[in-house]
């Protein structure tokens, strides 16, 4: 009987290998704690190593802190940034019994080597009946053998999105960790009154958050008419007054800005965008970090002012990360699909070049092309408010609205994941330090197709694009619309 013969054990105790023990928990036992149509309560035993081995145990834990993995697991076999699975026999029971070894040398990865298992694993390895694969049956037999080690291709993998959209957060940041994301870019006009309960929940799955605010950028630009040197200064002085009373009491990782770059000319009035731009972002910097010396800073720039002053951005701080937004076609653009061959195929030069600047230090790239607001019925934030804790028939009636446009956005990326992989491994390639990948969207209600393709491509480019749609589709979470 299955509900009897499996167990966990677990050597770790961190806050983020409590996570992946959740997570196990919840999605093998599923499978593992009833009998269908009959009225008995079994549970998995979660178990502290030490505890005996049921006929089939998944063995949860970091390298380091385990004495049973290192039996099942060699050293080399662990890479020293990434994660592990091995499913093997079980000593105890060769022929029937199997144990399910998930190791990292870190806590993140370890999460991400449960997520592997159960996303990964468990969908490609289920028993096949007839034509049809069985996912839910895979824990009837004994599992087929099997490892599997990755490392990242790309160390930080971010989200940006609006803070207001969000009815769960606590359920955008489970989505955003089995995605395979670690970084979260909050926006706000007003901070949340809740934005400490957000930042401890995502801290809690080892996501990074940036909360962003304005220095001098306003919704589609409107207003900013001129650069006077009293305008800068009000500006100046106006960010700073913000991080003083406002982010500095936060434990937030950093703060991501916008100025006034989101524009398709070059000049604001007689002043030159770029120029004055880089100007205001280090000067600002600098005194912020005279407040706090170890703010992290993310300038999210919009290539569409600045593309031909390449030399001017050069001259930001590099201590400053620049996370370059609208730098061309797809899939750059909020069509989700290339619409120009030609500007596509030029386009490769310029992200080269954005990969070269500074001599590669603190770049990031955005990849748009999902839902985002609607901007012709937009409505900006009227005063603070608590974020993500809406009713449920909020979430149900917005999830409705956005439900067909996300399986259209689902399909195009079907159709361009080719171009959208062609330019990450271009990236890969040309790379000169980690690059901060980045996907735009508002991605309340569920994880969708295409933030967990980009989430995936982002950890691991694989060499085509059908066995990049292949992984993510089969992947039980993932949503279509």
């Amino acid at each position: 009987m299955k509900q009897t013969e499996w167990k966990i054990i677990y050597s770790s105790e961190g806050e983020i290998s409590q996570r992946a023990l959740r997570l196990l928990y919840q999605e093998a036992g599923q499978h593992l704690i009833r009998e269908q149509g009959v009225y008995r309560i079994y549970v998995l035993p979660c178990e502290k190593e030490g505890a005996a081995f049921a006929k089939n145990t998944i063995l949860l834990g970091l390298y380091n802190d385990s004495r049973e993995i290192p039996k099942y697991v060699s050293e080399q076999e662990v890479p020293q940034d990434g994660f592990a699975v091995k499913v093997t026999e079980n000593p105890n029971d060769p022929e029937e019994g199997r144990l399910v070894i998930l190791t990292a040398y870190d806590e993140m990865e370890l999460f991400y080597a449960a997520v592997h298992f159960l996303d990964d694993y468990v969908p490609t390895h289920a028993p096949l009946h007839g034509s049809n694969q069985m996912p839910d049956l895979i824990y009837d037999s004994p599992l087929p053998t099997y490892f599997y080690s990755e490392v990242a291709d790309h160390k930080r993998r971010s989200i940006f999105t609006w803070g207001h959209p969000i009815s769960d957060y606590r359920a955008y940041i489970d989505n955003m960790a089995r995605m395979k994301y670690n970084e979260l870019i909050l926006w706000n006009d007003y901070v949340p009154l809740n934005i400490r309960e957000i930042l401890d929940y995502a801290h809690s799955y080892g996501i990074r958050v940036f909360l962003g605010y304005a220095w001098g950028w306003k919704p589609n630009c409107k207003g900013i008419q001129e650069l006077s040197d009293e305008a800068l200064a009000e500006i100046k002085n106006g960010i700073i007054r913000a991080y003083q009373t406002t982010y500095l009491p936060l434990n937030c990782d950093g703060i991501y800005f916008q100025s006034f770059t989101e524009m398709k000319r070059a000049n604001i009035g007689d002043r030159n965008i770029a120029k004055t731009v880089v100007s205001l972002v280090n000067e600002v910097a600098e005194e912020l970090w005279k407040i706090n010396p170890d703010l992290k800073l993310i300038f999210g720039l919009h290539a569409t002012s600045v593309r031909e002053q390449l030399d001017e951005i050069a001259k930001v701080d590099r201590r400053i990360e620049i996370l370059w937004e609208d730098c061309g076609e797809f899939p750059y653009h909020y069509r989700p699909f290339v619409k120009n061959r030609e500007k596509f195929e030029n386009n490769f030069e310029f992200i080269r070049k954005l990969l070269e600047l500074r001599d590669g230090v603190g770049v990031g790239l955005v990849f748009k092309g999902m839902m985002v607001m609607d901007w012709k019925k937009f409505v900006p934030q009227a005063g603070p408010f608590v974020m993500g804790e809406n009713a449920k028939s909020i979430a149900a009636h917005d999830t409705g609205i956005r439900r067909n446009s996300w399986r259209i956005f689902s399909a195009s990326w079907m159709e361009s994941c080719p171009d959208a992989l062609r330019m990450m491994q271009f990236i890969n390639e040309h790379q000169k330090s980690d690059v901060l990948m980045n996907i735009a969207v508002n991605g309340d209600g569920g994880a969708f197709f295409p933030m967990a393709l980009c989430g995936e491509m982002f950890r691991k480019a694989p060499e085509t694009a059908p066995a990049l749609l292949k992984k993510v589709a089969a992947r039980p979470y993932v949503l279509l619309g």
